[in-house]
C-alpha cells in the first residue's frame, strides 16, 4: 500500500508540472521587479510587434568569436528579441545569420552596411586582433534600416523600437530650427541633438526671411537662443503655426557672459510682449543657486600654474525636476549656465494648462540691471533670497493670436490669418545653452528629445529613452542620523554575534542538563 501510494504521488506529481506547462502556453506572463522595468521591454515596444499588418524581420549578424567584453552579446541580444517575440503577432521574426566561414559573414553583413570591427583580446599571453561583425539590419516591406554596431544591450530596446516605428510609419515629423537671428546653429552646434533625433524625425534649418513657406511641412518649432529681436512678419509666422496647433519651443539665452572677464550683460532680444501672449515671460533677470555646477579654475603663479575646481553659482545644478511629468521624472538633473527665470503668471485663459518642469532650489536670487559674474565674486548669503523659480515649464491648450488686436504684417501673405487657433503645445526655457554640444550631457540631450516626443505625442520613446538613465540617489540624510547609521553599523555585527553564541551557549547548556536529569546524574 505504502508503494502504491508513493507511485500515486509521483505520478501526481508528474501530472501537475504537465499542466502547468500547459496552462504557461496560453498564460503567459513575466516578473521583472526592478523599479523601471529595466529587464522587460515597454508597453509601447509591445504594441508595435503587436500591431504589425506585415512580415517585419530583423536580421542579425554577429561573430561566433566575439572576444570579452562582448563575448556575451549575442545571447543578450537574442533574450532582448526573444522578449519583443513572446508579444509579437506572427509577422515578427528575427534570425542569426549563419555563414560557412568568417569572410562570408563579413562579406554579407557588409552589403546592408555593417563593417567589420577590430577587437583586442588576449591568446595565449599574446595581445590578439580579432575582425568581428555585431550589427543588425531591419526589414519592412521594401524597406530597410541598419544598426551597424551593437556594443552593448543597455539601449538596445530604444534602438530596436525606434528603427520598428521609422519603418512602420509612412511619414516621419518634421522639426524645424529657427535661424536668421543668431541662433545657436543647427546641425553645426547640435551634432549631440541630431544624432539622438535623426532616426524618428526629419530634421532641418529654417529661415523665416529667406523662405517664408519654410513651416509649412513641420510640426514642431525649436527656437534656441535668438540674440536679436524677431521682427514681426515671422512672428506673424510662427503665431499662424501655432494657430494651426503646431508645437513651438521657446529657449531663450538672455545673458552674454564671457567668465574670463567676469562680464555679462543682457542682449537686446526682450520678446516677453509677445510670450505673455501665450501664457509665459522670460524674466529680465540671471538666477544664481547654491545648488550648482563646478568648473575649472586655471591659477598661475610664479613658475607654473595648479588648476583647481570651484562651484559657480551662475552654472546651475537643476535637480528639482517635476517627478510627476514623462518629460523629466526620470532625469537625474539639468545643467543650464546663465538661466533666466520663467514666469507663468500671464497665463490666465482657462483653457491654457501650465506645468513646471525644472526649478532652483530653495536657496537661489536672481540678478538684474548691473550683472556681476567674477569668479571672485562671493555672492552675499542674504542674497539667496528666493525659492523654487521655474526655469523650465510647458504649457498647453488653445491660443489667442498674438495679432487678434493688431495691425497684420504687409510684408507678407496675410490671407489664411486665423484669429484663434486649435490646442497647442509649448515649452518655454529660461536657457538655450543646455542644446549645445558643449553642455548636452545625457541628461540635457535626454531632456531636449523628450520634450520633441510629447511634442509629436510620442509618449512611448521617452519611456523607452529614460529607462537607463533614471536617477538612483540615496535619501539624504542628517549629519546626526548618519552618526547613528554609522554607529549602528559598527556596533551591531559584533552585538549580534556575542548573543547568537550566549543563545547557543544557554541551549547547550539546557541540553546538557536534561541529559543529566535523564541519566540520573
Amino acid at each position: 500500500m505504502g508503494k502504491l501510494n508513493t507511485t500515486t504521488k509521483i505520478i501526481l506529481v508528474f501530472v501537475i508540472v504537465v499542466l502547468i506547462n500547459l496552462i504557461s502556453l496560453y498564460l503567459f506572463t513575466r516578473l521583472d521587479l526592478t523599479a523601471d522595468r529595466r529587464f522587460s521591454i515597454s508597453s509601447y515596444s509591445k504594441e508595435l510587434v503587436r500591431d504589425l499588418d506585415d512580415k517585419f524581420t530583423i536580421k542579425c549578424y554577429f561573430s561566433n568569436d566575439i572576444p570579452y567584453p562582448y563575448n556575451t552579446l549575442r545571447r543578450d541580444v537574442k533574450d532582448k528579441l526573444e522578449e519583443y517575440k513572446a508579444y509579437a503577432s506572427k509577422y515578427f521574426q528575427f534570425e542569426f545569420v549563419k555563414a560557412e566561414d568568417k569572410e562570408k559573414l563579413a562579406l554579407d553583413a557588409r552589403r546592408f552596411g555593417i563593417p567589420e570591427i577590430q577587437l583586442n583580446t588576449v591568446e595565449n599571453d599574446q595581445i590578439q586582433i580579432k575582425k568581428v561583425v555585431m550589427g543588425m539590419v531591419f526589414m519592412y516591406e521594401d524597406r530597410t534600416e541598419v544598426l551597424p554596431i551593437v556594443q552593448d544591450v543597455k539601449n538596445l530596446e530604444y534602438e530596436v523600437s525606434s528603427k520598428m516605428n521609422k519603418l512602420i510609419k509612412v511619414a516621419l515629423p518634421t522639426v524645424a530650427f529657427l535661424q536668421g537671428h543668431n541662433e545657436i546653429l543647427f546641425p553645426d552646434k547640435m551634432q549631440t541633438i541630431q544624432q539622438m533625433l535623426q532616426a524618428n524625425y526629419n530634421l532641418k534649418p529654417v529661415n523665416l526671411k529667406e523662405d517664408p513657406n519654410g513651416l509649412n511641412d513641420a510640426e514642431i518649432l525649436v527656437i534656441a537662443g535668438p540674440k536679436t529681436v524677431i521682427p514681426d512678419d515671422e512672428k506673424y509666422l510662427i503665431d499662424q503655426f501655432i494657430m494651426d496647433g503646431n508645437k513651438v519651443m521657446f529657449l531663450m539665452d538672455n545673458i552674454q557672459a564671457d567668465i574670463n572677464s567676469g562680464q555679462a550683460t543682457f542682449y537686446e532680444n526682450d520678446m516677453n510682449e509677445w510670450f505673455k501672449n501665450y501664457g509665459f515671460e522670460i524674466k529680465r533677470n540671471l538666477v544664481f543657486d547654491i545648488k550648482s555646477s563646478s568648473i575649472q579654475v586655471r591659477q598661475q603663479y610664479q613658475g607654473g600654474y595648479s588648476i583647481s575646481y570651484v562651484q559657480y553659482p551662475f552654472i546651475l545644478d537643476v535637480v528639482n525636476l517635476n517627478r510627476e511629468n514623462i518629460i523629466v521624472k526620470d532625469l537625474k538633473s539639468l545643467m543650464m549656465a546663465f538661466a533666466s527665470s520663467v514666469d507663468t503668471t500671464s497665463a490666465t485663459n482657462d483653457s491654457i494648462d501650465v506645468t513646471w518642469l525644472a526649478r532652483t532650489s530653495e536657496h537661489c536670487g536672481t540678478q538684474a540691471g548691473n550683472l556681476n559674474i567674477n569668479l571672485q565674486y562671493k555672492i552675499p548669503r542674504n542674497q539667496y533670497n528666493r525659492s523654487h523659480l521655474p526655469v523650465a515649464a510647458i504649457l498647453m491648450g488653445k491660443y489667442n493670436s498674438y495679432f487678434a488686436d493688431k495691425m497684420l504684417p504687409d510684408s507678407i501673405d496675410t490671407s489664411g490669418f486665423r484669429k484663434t487657433g486649435a490646442s497647442s503645445r509649448i515649452l518655454a526655457a529660461g536657457n538655450a545653452s543646455f542644446i549645445m554640444d558643449d553642455f548636452a550631457n545625457q541628461n540635457n540631450a535626454t531632456f531636449f528629445a523628450n520634450v520633441v516626443d510629447w511634442m509629436a505625442q510620442e509618449k512611448g520613446l521617452i519611456e523607452i529613452r529614460s529607462k537607463n538613465i533614471a536617477a538612483r540617489q540615496l535619501k539624504e540624510v542628517s549629519a546626526g542620523s548618519k552618526g547613528t547609521i554609522k554607529f549602528i553599523a559598527v556596533l551591531l555585527p559584533p552585538i549580534l554575534v556575542i548573543l547568537i553564541g550566549i543563545l547557543f551557549w544557554r541551549l547547550k547548556k539546557a541540553r546538557y542538563a536534561r541529559i543529566q536529569r535523564y541519566l540520573g546524574v
